[in-house]
């Protein structure tokens, strides 16, 4: 039987390559967000083993480039002398100036401080809502770095920097290892400053800084880079790889624009569009449209299927040979992207790329440890938790761990799928979750014969390091309907035979408990 690989195309965090891409293509670095109020710098009492040297900075300022241009010293010409007094004066010999190798500046860790705007400082009473005490930093591996991507829905430059998107990708060098994690916009949370909001709010209030503080201050994660992407940014990149590959489990609804060059004000624009679940290639207006959905979802689905673009971003530009169109890129991206990361950093972490790829990326988000709540005002928003089973400090703990699948340490679960469900595009939504958790999926090219019901065998003598609570889960299976077969000449771990009761729809609102242990 003829089998390929489904997991062999490369995969990385996906806006670090690109926006690596970009930087190497401009040699420049965007301006950083405007400063929207005077800010005011104090620092927050903490333990002394958790105080570095303070800082009082209060914008975030563009890293400056190794510069390329060398000094140019004057080659004395030869003196005159008896043999030579009246011979010309030999031309100087071109000597070649060497290439300048960008370095990375070193890596700071951000201290807690409350960076607020003057106003916000005096004159406002403490609010109904109680002030939760600062969130213990957490612990993790020295070669930790941690990064903040922002989309938004204004022009970069612009006064309103409203975000949508907020996700923490966290590189550990020495695996080299990477985890992302989607921050819900509606998390109500203590912006440092005396007033408590809605997370996105911090940008706007105080710029990036401020949003970094704000997270330091509520889930014990420093920040050390950030990079912003604003949708028509987004879009247009999307257009220049020739679209991306989406492997849709799940039917998703929504308004969208009828034409892009309609007004958006008017409701008579906008019609219900939707897309079944399969795999969809789709360009930037309907790559941005399935990012920002909410209508028939939620604010946790919808930081999944964020992520899940990253990847297929990635994805879609190794197929197409994207080192090859970073001038494109640059062309869509280069008023549409900023960063504090200077570019020997960027080299630094991108040069992890294939090994990270190697590995696996582990994908998180909140489903846990979050309750909903409505506040004095009437806003309905999320409250972290922090206390009791399935708290945050259990799901931002993972973020710094080894995953329980990562390749580095450990052999592969390679699982075979043949597709018996009279859907075509099963075999691949199912190998699309398989490689989402750490599993590698190999799909059969040969279909069976259509079956009314999924099956699944382990071919080992029992169920050790087997990952059997996980994969019955995926498939919405009991542990106890995976059948045991010792055979040792059988090439990989599982054999999944897809039924006609097979629904790649997994409730991302429940996961099994090991998820957390």
């Amino acid at each position: 039987m003829k089998l390929k690989s489904f997991y062999e195309r490369p995969r990385f965090v996906g806006f670090l390559l690109l926006i690596t891409g970009l930087v190497l293509a401009s040699c420049t670095l965007p301006p950083p967000l405007p400063t929207l109020a005077v800010t005011a710098v104090i620092e927050v009492a903490v333990a002394e083993n958790d105080t570095p040297t303070p800082f009082t900075s209060t914008s975030t300022l563009p890293a400056t480039e190794p510069s390329n241009e060398l000094a140019e010293s004057a080659t004395p010409e030869p003196s005159a002398t008896q043999g030579n007094s009246t011979s010309t004066v030999p031309a100087e010999t071109d000597t070649p100036i060497p290439t300048a190798t960008p370095t990375s500046l070193p890596q700071l860790n951000p201290i807690l401080t409350i960076a607020a705007p003057l106003n916000l400082l005096e004159g406002i009473p403490t609010p109904s809502t109680a002030v939760p005490t600062a969130v213990p930093q957490f612990e993790m591996p020295q070669a930790t770095t941690n990064i903040l991507l922002l989309g938004s829905d204004t022009a970069i430059g612009t006064n309103d920097t409203r975000t949508d998107t907020m996700i923490i990708v966290s590189i550990n060098q020495d695996g080299p290892t990477a985890s992302m994690i989607s921050l819900p916009r509606d998390l109500y949370v203590y912006v440092p400053g005396k007033i408590m909001n809605r997370l996105n709010t911090a940008l706007s209030l105080g710029g990036v800084e401020l949003l970094k503080q704000t997270i330091l201050y509520n889930f014990g994660i420093p920040i050390h880079y950030y990079a912003r992407v604003d949708f028509q940014g987004f879009e247009a990149a999307v257009d220049a790889i020739g679209g991306v590959e989406i492997a849709m489990s799940c039917r998703l609804q929504d308004w969208r624009l009828i034409s892009p060059e309609l007004d958006p004000e008017d409701e008579h624009n906008w019609e219900q569009f939707a897309l079944e679940p399969g795999i969809h290639q789709m360009d930037g207006s309907t790559a941005l449209w399935f990012a920002r959905s909410r209508l028939s979802t939620n604010d946790f689905d919808r930081g999944r299927r964020q992520q899940q673009l990253l990847r297929a971003l990635l994805n879609q530009g190794a197929d197409v040979g994207l080192l090859t169109q970073f001038p494109s890129l640059w062309e869509a991206y280069k008023n549409n992207v900023e960063t504090d990361m200077d570019i020997g950093r960027m080299l630094q972490l991108a040069s992890l790329a294939p090994a990270i790829r190697d590995n696996g990326i582990q994908h998180l988000y909140l489903v846990r440890g979050i309750a909903p709540w409505i506040t004095p005002s009437g806003a309905q928003v999320q409250l972290p938790v922090w206390e009791g089973e399935n708290n945050l400090e259990e799901t931002f703990g993972r973020l710094f761990r080894v995953p329980a699948l990562n390749r580095a340490n450990r052999r592969p679960i390679t699982v075979e799928i043949v597709n018996a469900s009279g859907s075509p595009d099963m075999a691949a939504l199912a190998a699309d979750n398989l490689a989402w958790y750490g599993f590698i999926p190999i799909i059969a090219e040969d279909a069976l014969t259509t079956q009314p019901r999924t099956q699944m065998e382990y071919y080992h003598p029992n169920f050790k390091d087997s990952f059997d609570w996980m994969i019955s889960w995926i498939f919405d299976m009991y542990r106890s309907e995976i059948q045991l077969t010792e055979d040792d000449a059988f090439e990989y771990e599982y054999r999944v035979i897809l039924g006609e009761d097979y629904d790649p729809c997994l409730n991302q609102l429940y996961q099994p408990q090991e998820f957390i242990n």
